[in-house]
């Protein structure tokens, strides 16, 4: 696997292109070259196209490197957030159902994300980290200071973005009413606080969602 292989220089290059067209090389400071039979992987944010014709990057290597091209979207352009969120922190705090406020999820949709996966990996380990044992709802506290920052600043909406359906709205607030009392064993009172209101609403919006 070779990863930025834009930012091979040229006699680099010239000598990748001469392993991938004889199975042969040397290593440094040997005198005899080895047989190596390999299926490269390469990866790159660069246009690699525009730096051929820039002469910044050989055309021959670069279609005996180009058999399939998979085009990784960045964070901002996926769309399967939710379910990324869900599968990280799954592997971060293995049998714990964790969430994020509701607040705090729509920021993250909103976010540029200028780290990709990685920065977002860090801040839900850094989240982690932060929670109390009782604790399941990731919320503005339990995020790095940065973070929080840049979050709370206000940017563009998500490319292709639509109005959310009402239905969308009342179902996710249901689940994070759900996950706030199974987090509180029942605690009605600890889960309103929780959720940042009154336990009066509580039992309100329990009724609405037909649990006793």
């Amino acid at each position: 696997f070779l990863d930025e292989i834009g930012n091979l220089p040229l006699p680099g290059q010239m000598k990748l292109l001469r392993v991938l067209e004889t199975g042969r090389f040397a290593r440094l400071g040997a005198t005899r070259e080895q047989q190596v039979k390999v299926r490269v992987i390469s990866a790159t944010n660069a246009d690699l196209p525009a730096m051929i014709a820039e002469g910044r990057f050989r055309e021959d290597l670069y279609w005996r490197l180009n058999g399939l091209a998979l085009h990784l979207p960045p964070l901002r352009e996926r769309q399967d957030l939710p379910a990324l969120l869900a599968r990280l922190l799954a592997q971060l705090q293995p049998g714990r159902e964790l969430s994020l406020a509701p607040a705090v999820q729509a920021a993250f949709a909103r976010h540029r994300w200028p780290g990709n996966v990685r920065q977002l990996h860090n801040a839900l380990a850094t989240a982690c980290a932060l929670l109390d044992d009782d604790e399941v709802l990731i919320d503005w506290p339990h995020l790095p200071d940065d973070l929080a920052a840049a979050l709370r600043t206000p940017g563009p909406p998500p490319p292709d973005s639509g109005p959310i359906d009402a239905a969308d709205l009342r179902t996710l607030a249901g689940q994070h009413v759900r996950q706030a009392v199974a987090g509180c064993d029942g605690n009605l009172s600890q889960a309103a606080r929780r959720l940042g209101i009154s336990r009066n609403t509580l039992y309100r919006k329990l009724g609405e969602l037909g649990l006793r």
